[in-house]
């Protein structure tokens, strides 16, 4: 019985599922001090079939064994823009810095994303005892949700061209960030469950 036992639990330890925390060449950490530059754009297109400026986004997670037992697992969900995946045509764009400020809206929009997911992570972190699967659950409904949104900003403030309507998703964004500052990347203190 006791081996068993040693056995389980040295297969809990050995149990890793990793989606790639560590940043590579070419991303970037979403951070509110650090904005996105026109360096960030790795792809240089020059193509009338393309979109002028393109960002891909992706929101990253990784786990371990007992990670269910961590204060907070904030910095198990990354939330990352591929410039190796995203362009700008300089040749196309008339206002490079206003078309880089909507990409970072964008980021700011998937930002409030990841919290989301940390935050429903943390909600039903003891789920991961028994499997990742639930961590696959939570990022497919984000991603989808995120994809959902991000459309919709785009059509609202027609690519960034509706000054009015931009100012209020920014707003909006901008609150919902500080409604989920607790569950930042940075945040490592323990965090309270609410009743």
């Amino acid at each position: 019985m006791k081996g068993k036992i040693i056995g389980i639990v040295l297969s809990i330890i050995c149990l890793n599922l990793s989606f790639g925390q560590e940043i590579q060449d070419g991303q970037k950490r979403w951070n509110s001090e650090n904005k996105l530059t026109i360096d960030d754009f790795k792809i240089k297109i020059s193509d009338e079939n393309n979109e002028a400026v393109y960002s891909q986004f992706v929101i990253s997670y990784s786990a371990q064994g007992f990670d269910f037992l961590k204060r907070n697992l904030n910095n198990k969900i990354g939330n990352l823009f591929l410039g190796n995946a995203s362009w700008i045509d300089t040749a196309k764009v008339e206002n490079i810095d206003k078309r880089i400020e909507f990409q970072q809206t964008q980021f700011d929009l998937a930002e409030i994303h990841a919290r989301k997911f940390r935050k429903r992570l943390f909600i039903e972190k003891w789920k991961i005892s028994k499997g990742f699967d639930i961590m696959n659950k939570i990022s497919n409904e984000i991603m989808a949700e995120f994809s959902e949104q991000r459309l919709l900003l785009i059509r609202e403030t027609e690519s960034g061209g509706n000054n009015e309507k931009l100012t209020q998703w920014k707003e909006k964004i901008m609150n919902e960030l500080q409604e989920l500052y607790e569950f930042r990347f940075e945040n490592k203190k323990k965090i309270k469950r609410k009743k």
